[in-house]
């Protein structure tokens, strides 16, 4: 079932700015939809156009069959963003964080008490819920941010750059956990600066580059499309002279062979890089997600 679509959107700031420019497609339930470019390609601008934040200038855009320009009401009470500058009070718990946020979402002293178990348990945060936010992981803090997040039980949840700032362990305990929300039904939307999140995550993406579309599909495809392939790296053993490393992108499974048995003959290091989303969006954008084209 489709959750969002948004044909032809594009988004123009005062000044003449373009931050978006034709972007088209649209998202299934149940799906981890990831944002990809560089800063300034209009991630967040249109994250927050679908969150109901910020109007459009031309084009359409749906959210669970409602226009975002013309019936944002009927889409706010099913949807929960977490920007990403959001962070939880330190000198709180994490059950006083959910509670509370209960409370303000209108529900009895008895259902709030109930929904926060319910979200804590679902979030693996019950056993930290007496502590203090300050004394919890940057990953575990991060949770408590979604976690107040889907208190409303949300169908459509947009993510900011979820895992900005967190360690190996804590970018993984939060893939986990989003992973788990999708199972359950819900439909997420990300940004994310980190390309291996999205190739882990991502069940289609997005590349925008100065505010158009330049790719949309799978991790697979971006790959595929781009000719991005397995590249193989010889160089010399340890102690085994001074040769500059030698890099190759075999085309068979011959070659491999090939090139594994030269490394065997000659006494050399080979090395296998698989293909990787880095490759193929460095090929879609024309550099690094963290440097802009000058």
């Amino acid at each position: 079932m489709e959750v969002v679509r948004v044909e032809g959107l594009g988004k123009t700031y005062p000044g003449g700015t373009k931050a978006l420019e034709g972007v088209s497609f649209s998202i299934d339930r149940g799906e981890i939809f990831c944002l990809l470019g560089r800063n300034g390609a209009g991630k967040t601008t249109l994250l927050r156009i679908l969150a109901t934040q910020l109007k459009p200038t031309v084009g359409r855009a749906s959210v669970l069959g409602h226009d975002v320009l013309t019936d944002p009401r009927a889409i706010r009470p099913h949807i929960a963003v977490v920007p990403q500058e959001a962070r939880p009070q330190m000198l709180l718990s994490p059950y006083d964080h959910i509670f509370y946020m209960c409370l303000i979402r209108g529900r009895s002293r008895a259902d709030a008490k109930e929904r926060t178990r319910k979200v804590m348990d679902d979030l693996g945060l019950w056993e930290h819920r007496d502590k203090l936010a300050a004394d919890l992981s940057g990953g575990l803090r991060q949770r408590l941010i979604i976690a107040m997040a889907m208190v409303a039980d949300p169908e459509v949840l947009f993510l900011d750059e979820p895992t900005i700032g967190l360690d190996p362990l804590g970018r993984r305990s939060v893939w986990a956990m989003l992973r788990g929300l999708t199972k359950k039904g819900a439909t997420i939307l990300l940004t994310t600066h980190y390309l291996d999140e999205a190739e882990v995550l991502a069940d289609h993406l997005l590349i925008v580059d100065k505010g158009r579309t330049a790719f949309l599909g799978t991790v697979d495809e971006a790959k595929g499309d781009t000719g991005v392939g397995m590249r193989v790296i010889m160089e010399p053993a340890a102690g085994n002279g001074s040769a500059a490393p030698e890099v190759l992108e075999p085309k068979s499974s011959e070659e491999i062979l090939a090139i594994v048995e030269r490394g065997l003959r000659e006494k050399r290091k080979v090395t296998f890089k698989p293909a990787s989303l880095e490759d193929a969006f460095i090929k879609i954008v024309g550099g690094s997600i963290e440097v802009e084209n000058t």
